[in-house]
Order: C-alpha cells, then sequence, then structure tokens
C-alpha cells in the first residue's frame, strides 16, 4: 500500500513539474511576477499614474520595467515603456495592453495592445534597455483607462520578464 501511495505520488509530482515548467515558459502578463489586478481610479485631479518593477533577483538579467500613463486633457493617452538590464542582452520586448474601466461590469476591458521588440544587432551589438512611447488620440473621454506592461530580456534561450500596471487615469478633453 504504501509503494503504491509512494508510486502515486511520485508520478504526480513529476507531472507537476513538467507542467509548471512548460507553463512557466509562456511568459504572460499574468505568468511573471510583478503587480496584476491592483490598480484603482484615480480621482479626476490626478492627470498621471507610474508603475515601477524591481527585478528581485540579484545577479538575474532583467533590472526593471516602467510603465507610465498620462491624460492628455485633449482626448488623447500618452504611455510610455521602459525595460532595463543589468547587463548586454539578445533581445528586449515589451508588450503594452490598454484598459478601459467598465461602469456596468465593475471591470477592465483591455481595448488595445501593442508589441515593441529590439535586438542587440539591431542597435550595433549594445542592448540593456528600450524605451517607447504610444499617444492614442480620441480616445473616449470621460472614462478611466489604464495600462498594463509585459516586460522581457532573452539571453540565448534564457528568458526574465515582469509585469507593470498603472492606476486608472480619467481621461478628459477640456
Amino acid at each position: 500500500m504504501k509503494k503504491g501511495v509512494f508510486l502515486i505520488m511520485l508520478v504526480l509530482t513529476a507531472v507537476l513539474g513538467i507542467t509548471s515548467i512548460s507553463y512557466a515558459a509562456e511568459l504572460t502578463w499574468d505568468t511573471v511576477p510583478g503587480h496584476h489586478n491592483q490598480s484603482i481610479l484615480l480621482g479626476p485631479d490626478e492627470k498621471f499614474s507610474k508603475d515601477v518593477i524591481w527585478y528581485p533577483s540579484r545577479g538575474e538579467f532583467l533590472s526593471n520595467g516602467i510603465l507610465e500613463i498620462t491624460n492628455q486633457e485633449n482626448g488623447s493617452i500618452y504611455i510610455c515603456v521602459d525595460t532595463f538590464a543589468h547587463v548586454n542582452v539578445d533581445r528586449i520586448r515589451h508588450t503594452v495592453f490598454l484598459d478601459q474601466w467598465d461602469e456596468g461590469r465593475q471591470d477592465w476591458v483591455q481595448v488595445d495592445y501593442w508589441e515593441f521588440e529590439r535586438t542587440k544587432e539591431e542597435e550595433g551589438g549594445e542592448l540593456s534597455m528600450m524605451t517607447d512611447t504610444i499617444t492614442i488620440k480620441n480616445v473616449a473621454t470621460n472614462r478611466y483607462y489604464r495600462a498594463r506592461g509585459l516586460h522581457m530580456v532573452e539571453i540565448g534561450d534564457e528568458i526574465e520578464g515582469c509585469a507593470t500596471e498603472t492606476h486608472g487615469v480619467l481621461i478628459t478633453k477640456d
């Protein structure tokens, strides 16, 4: 009986270990360390929100991810996304998701996303940071928007990532 239970536990451990390894290989906003679903709706006087994630492991190649969203007060949203590495890396990628607050559902709804990527070859052999900006014009005003970021750096077959998430900013047109 004890052998049977031990074998079942051994098989389950192996299966779960394999599952978590393949799952971890899929870097998504939900699976990387960072801030997830912690956004609040800021007051109408607050025009800007910023999130910074300092990657927790010393000695790893990902340093931090930064994401900012700003109400430009003209019906436009400005977003800035930064990904930093401690060392020269092969590739940096980040994805920005734009979410709108749905008052009826009392939940965030993704309305758009943008993907950015650079390699060290494109940057003359040196790549340790990447910054991109987005201006989204003519959005529905008097609504709350937040940005979420997925920041990834690659060296060889190794990928590290983190997630950022701003608070909700009311977008206006004055």
